[in-house]
């Protein structure tokens, strides 16, 4: 079985990071989980021309790996050409935001979602409100760090630690991720509040070994 998880956008150290992330997934080798950049993309996916403009791009990659791959990811909490990527291929197509959700709904009664920014706040309402959710999701709280930074900024850290009080204090009994660069501070989420935290890229993957699985087998 391979997945193939995408990194919609150019900025090697998300791939790096979501390849380190779901190396227990690939269970001894047992599953190939490739990590892969879009090449000559935004380094980091903001706005909505941002996910506008690697639409195309997506879906070539995802044409040309389809006869070798069981099952995509994209890698990024916009769910950036899900819809579209699923027209051109038979074969699943996962975004972390659909699938990091949908691990919150089993893990506790609502959730809240440490966002990237501010500006974004509206296109994850429409996400939400598109999948249904929004009865169970306590917010959005940003921590205002450009994209590219957020795995590397020296103030992250503490922004993330603040936006997950709030959320907290809003009566969220999960966390979500809301950015694959988001995961260095998984653990320091889930050791200071006490409560589940979802790693999207992680929870897509785990899911897209499980379709396979259950269509194969």
């Amino acid at each position: 079985m391979r997945v193939l998880l995408i990194n919609p956008n150019s900025n090697r150290i998300f791939t790096d990071l979501m390849d380190r992330n779901v190396e227990p997934l690939r269970a001894g080798r047992a599953y190939q989980i490739d990590c892969v950049t879009l090449e000559g993309t935004p380094p980091g996916i903001e706005t909505q021309r941002d996910i506008d403009s690697v639409i195309e791009p997506l879906c070539r990659l995802v044409v040309a790996e389809a006869r070798h791959t069981d099952a995509f990811v994209i890698g990024c909490f916009a769910d950036t050409g899900l819809y579209s990527a699923r027209e051109v291929t038979a074969k699943p197509v996962l975004g972390i935001c659909e699938s990091g959700l949908s691990t919150a709904l089993n893990l506790g009664e609502r959730f809240g979602v440490v966002s990237t920014s501010s500006e974004s706040r509206n296109a994850e309402l429409r996400l939400v409100r598109s999948y249904g959710l929004l009865e169970r999701c306590v917010g959005f709280e940003p921590v205002d760090v450009p994209v590219a930074d957020i795995p590397t900024s020296a103030t992250a850290k503490a922004r993330v630690l603040t936006a997950a009080t709030r959320l907290k204090a809003l009566g969220a009994d999960v966390l979500v991720l809301g950015c694959a660069g988001m995961a260095p501070y998984k653990s320091l989420l889930r050791e200071t509040f006490k409560i589940p935290v979802v790693d999207p890229s992680v929870s897509a993957v785990a899911m897209a070994i499980g379709i396979v699985s259950l269509a194969t087998g």
